[in-house]
């Protein structure tokens, strides 16, 4: 039978421990398990003496520690690690979000151009009939009174007023009133000049309602009727993302395409080459 020391000192011979030794561990979590087994052994052995005991116990609470410690940093830096990617999700919802704001306020204030021109346009005819007038009746206007505009008709009169009332009404967000209105103004004044606004705005409001399949007949309609008028680029913009709400992709980027190839040159290919580069992601 073997007796202690000699127990001892086939366990001093055996394969050291690493970082019992002073060798440097290379985790805090392999070193504390490696300096269990070792004070397991010595107590079944029945050999170690209290000064080891308390060396050991000493450096088990100096990993403990040091793992305690490793573990905080740890947690610290994979918290830090998901604020960031919280923060960094938000830019890229608020980014979004500010783009389609951009997009629905540039539309708002193209309708409200859509009725500037619209009157510029009914002053300038007004004058250049004043003027042939004139110049038929051999007079000259005087330079210090102004030329007196042709009193419109009553029917232009009516379907201004008209497509005004129901362009507010879209503005105010009543979408569902404001197709109303844009319906009774496209049956009533379809030969006016705001009849492609009409259509355009009684698309947007059906986008606004979710109602693309509607939306997309709308925005057809300028493009069939009034191909010459300066509502079809929005008009295609306008039925390619209603195609993308609606999942289908090839529509969507056929459309976009076409916005680019027929009007390379304005706002809406520009927001088309945006959105095609989105679909591709």
């Amino acid at each position: 039978m073997k007796t202690k020391d000699t127990q001892w000192a086939a366990l001093k011979q055996g394969p050291r421990v690493r970082g019992f030794e002073g060798s440097r561990v290379r985790s805090p979590l392999s070193a504390l398990r490696y300096v269990i087994c070792v004070s397991l052994l010595f107590g079944f052995f029945g050999c170690t003496s209290t000064d080891e005991l308390t060396r050991l116990q000493q450096s088990v609470n100096s990993l403990n520690i040091e793992f305690n410690r490793y573990k905080a940093e740890t947690d610290g830096k994979l918290s830090t690690l998901s604020k960031d990617n919280q923060t960094l999700g938000k830019q890229i919802i608020n980014i979004s979000t500010s783009d389609d704001n951009r997009e629905n306020n540039t539309k708002i204030m193209l309708g409200k151009l859509d009725e500037l021109e619209h009157q510029l346009q009914v002053y300038w005819n007004e004058t250049k009939t004043e003027i042939n007038a004139l110049k038929k009746s051999g007079l000259k206007p005087q330079a210090h009174s102004p030329i007196a505009p042709v009193p419109q008709s009553v029917d232009d009169a009516n379907y201004e007023a008209s497509y005004r009332e129901a362009f507010d009404t879209f503005q105010k967000g009543f979408y569902e009133e404001s197709i109303a209105k844009f319906t009774h103004f496209i049956a009533k004044y379809s030969k006016t000049p705001l009849a492609p606004n009409a259509y355009f705005w009684l698309g947007e409001s059906y986008m606004n309602l979710k109602n693309y399949d509607n939306a997309i007949l709308n925005f057809q309609e300028v493009c069939d009727k009034y191909p010459k008028s300066d509502k079809v680029p929005r008009a295609l913009l306008s039925q390619a993302e209603a195609f993308s709400y609606l999942k289908d992709k090839k529509s969507s980027t056929t459309i976009f395409k076409k916005v680019i190839e027929l009007f390379p040159k304005s706002e809406e290919a520009i927001i088309a080459d945006r959105k095609l580069r989105n679909l591709s992601h």
